[in-house]
C-alpha cells in the first residue's frame, strides 16, 4: 500500500473537512427521517450509518476480526446501490467460489442497493456462517470509519466507481488496509469538483493501492487529481491508474427474467385482445427519476389525440427509486389514464384489462413496473427504450442492459454520467439521442413501421454489448496483482 504523507494544508483541509461534517449531522438525520416517510428501510441500521457498527440481529458477531480464523480470506466490496451491486456481480461470484476459505463483506449506501445484493446473493447469504455478509458503510465520519474497518479487517477494500471518502481512506492507511477503486470513473463535473478540493482529494486518491478506470479519459482525470501538471504521455503518470473497462458491460440477462418477461407480454396480448404478441408495441421509459414522467406522459397524451400512436401501442413506465412509486401512479392519473401496476393488478397469471380512460382520450393503459430486480424483465417485454435520468440534468441512467437485451436505446441530452458509453452508443448506431419526447415518438414509430431496421438496430445493441465484455476478468486479474504484491 501507497505511504501518503500528508502536506499541512491537507491536513488542514481534512480537519475542516470533518468539522463540516460534524455541523451536517443533524441534516443527515433528517435526511434519513424525510427519505424513510417514502421508504421506511432508511430507518433502519442506523448503528451502522454513524457508529460503524454492524447489527447484531444479522448475524455479524463471527466476522468480527479478532474471533475470525486466520485462514478466513475477506475481500470487502462497497457497492453504493443498484447498478454497482450488479456490476460487483461476476467479481463476487469468481472470489467465492475460489475457495471456501473467501469470505466477502458487501457495503451499500441505499436500501435497494442492499436489498439487490441479497437477491443476486442468495445462496452465500445462508446458514450459521454465510460467505457473505452485508451492511450499510459509515458515513465519514472519523469514529465510524474507524470501527468499521477494525471490525472489517479485509485483505483488500473494493470501492466501485467514484466513491472516494477522505476519512475511510486516511483511517484504511493507518490500520495498513489496502484500498483500491475499480470500475472508477470521473465525469467532468465530479473532475472539476475533485480539482477544486486538490488539497483534501489528493491523499485520497494518492493512497489508493490502484485504480481500475473504465476509460482513458477517466484514467486521465484521476492523474489530473494526482499531479495537475501530469498528462496521460507523462513517462510519469503511471501512479497505479489502469484502463480496464466498464464491468456492467459483463452483467448477463439471467433466463428466468427473460422468460418472465416474454410471459407478460404474451398475457398482456391476450388481456388487449390484439392476437399475436407482434400486434402489440411496448415503449418501455425505465430507471425514470425527478418527476421525468410528467413530460413523458403529456406528450404520450397528445400522440394519442392525434392519432400518431394507437390503441396498439403500451406506455411502460419503470421508475428508478421504489419510493416514488405511488408518485408515478399519481402522475399516471393525473394526465388521464388508468395504471396497470406490476405489486397488484399485473400478477404472473394475468395483466389487468383495459379501462376507458377519462377525457375522452384512447386509452392505453399505462404500465407500471412498481418492483424491484426485474429490470430484465421488463427491457425483455420491450420494443424500445428510452433511458431515463437523462431528459432534465441528472446525468443519465445506465444503457447497458437494454443493449444486453438487444432493444434500440433512445436517451436524453444529459447523459454525463454515461458520456462515453452514449457517443459510443451514437457512433455505432445502436443509440440514438433526442432533445424531446416527441421526438422518441416520432423516431419511434418510424422504427416500428420498418421491422428490418428496428432488427438491424436491435442487432447493432447486441454487438456493441458483446464487443466491450471482459472487464471483470481484467478487474479480477488486477486485484490479484494487488494482494500478491502485499499492498
Amino acid at each position: 500500500m501507497r505511504s501518503v504523507v500528508e502536506s499541512l494544508p491537507e491536513r488542514i483541509s481534512r480537519w475542516l473537512y470533518g468539522l463540516v461534517g460534524l455541523a451536517a449531522l443533524p441534516g443527515l438525520c433528517l435526511v434519513l427521517l424525510w427519505r424513510g416517510m417514502r421508504q421506511p428501510e432508511y430507518w433502519a441500521h442506523w448503528s451502522e450509518r454513524f457508529l460503524g457498527r454492524p447489527s447484531t440481529a444479522d448475524g455479524f458477531s463471527d466476522w468480527q476480526s479478532d474471533r475470525r480464523p486466520l485462514s478466513v480470506k475477506v475481500l470487502w466490496i462497497h457497492a453504493v446501490s443498484v447498478g454497482e451491486t450488479r456490476a460487483a456481480a461476476p467479481l463476487i461470484h469468481q472470489w467465492l467460489s475460489e475457495s471456501a476459505q473467501h469470505k466477502v463483506i458487501l457495503t451499500h449506501m441505499t436500501p435497494t442497493g442492499r436489498a439487490t445484493g441479497r437477491e443476486i446473493f442468495s445462496q452465500w447469504c445462508q446458514g450459521p456462517q454465510p460467505a457473505l455478509v452485508q451492511c450499510f458503510l459509515p458515513y465519514d465520519f472519523p469514529w465510524a470509519t474507524a470501527r468499521f474497518l477494525k471490525w472489517a479487517r479485509p485483505a483488500l477494500g473494493v470501492l466501485m466507481e467514484t466513491e472516494l471518502w477522505p476519512n475511510l481512506l486516511a483511517q484504511a492507511r493507518h490500520l495498513s488496509i489496502p484500498v483500491a477503486l475499480i470500475n472508477a470513473r470521473l465525469s467532468p463535473r465530479s473532475r472539476r469538483r475533485l480539482l477544486k478540493a486538490r488539497w483534501l482529494s489528493r491523499p485520497a486518491v494518492a493512497g489508493l493501492a490502484g485504480i481500475a478506470a473504465q476509460t482513458a479519459r477517466d484514467a486521465e482525470g484521476f492523474r489530473a487529481v494526482l499531479d495537475a501538471r501530469l498528462t496521460a504521455s507523462s513517462p510519469q503518470a503511471g501512479h497505479g491508474v489502469q484502463v480496464l473497462g466498464n464491468m456492467k458491460f459483463d452483467v448477463s440477462a439471467p433466463d428466468e427474467m427473460r422468460q418472465m418477461g416474454r410471459q407478460w407480454r404474451e398475457r398482456l396480448c391476450a388481456d388487449a385482445s390484439t392476437g399475436a404478441a407482434s400486434q402489440l408495441h411496448i415503449w418501455a421509459a425505465v430507471s425514470t427519476r425527478e418527476d421525468e414522467e410528467r413530460s413523458l406522459l403529456a406528450a404520450w397524451s397528445g400522440a394519442l389525440a392525434s392519432g400518431r400512436i394507437t390503441t396498439r401501442d403500451r406506455l411502460l413506465i419503470v421508475p428508478r427509486h421504489p419510493q416514488r412509486f405511488e408518485r408515478v401512479a399519481q402522475l399516471v392519473g393525473e394526465h388521464g389514464f388508468s395504471v396497470c401496476r406490476r405489486s397488484t393488478q399485473w400478477s404472473e397469471q394475468s395483466t389487468a384489462s383495459i379501462s376507458p380512460a377519462a377525457r375522452g382520450v384512447p386509452d392505453t393503459s399505462v404500465l407500471l413496473g412498481d418492483s424491484l430486480g426485474e429490470m430484465f424483465a421488463y427491457l425483455e417485454m420491450a420494443d424500445l427504450v428510452l433511458i431515463g435520468g437523462s431528459l432534465l440534468p441528472l446525468g443519465g441512467q445506465n444503457p447497458l442492459e437494454a443493449c444486453v437485451i438487444g432493444r434500440p436505446v433512445f436517451f436524453g441530452p444529459y447523459m454525463f454520467n454515461f458520456h462515453e458509453i452514449a457517443r459510443e452508443l451514437r457512433a455505432c448506431g445502436a443509440g440514438t439521442e433526442i432533445q424531446r419526447i416527441g421526438e422518441w415518438i416520432e423516431l419511434g414509430q418510424l422504427l416500428l413501421n420498418d421491422p428490418k431496421e428496428r432488427a438491424y438496430r436491435s442487432g447493432l445493441a447486441r454487438d456493441f454489448s458483446q464487443a466491450h465484455r471482459g472487464a471483470a476478468e481484467r478487474t479480477r486479474l488486477f486485484i490479484d496483482a494487488i494482494l500478491r504484491a502485499g499492498h
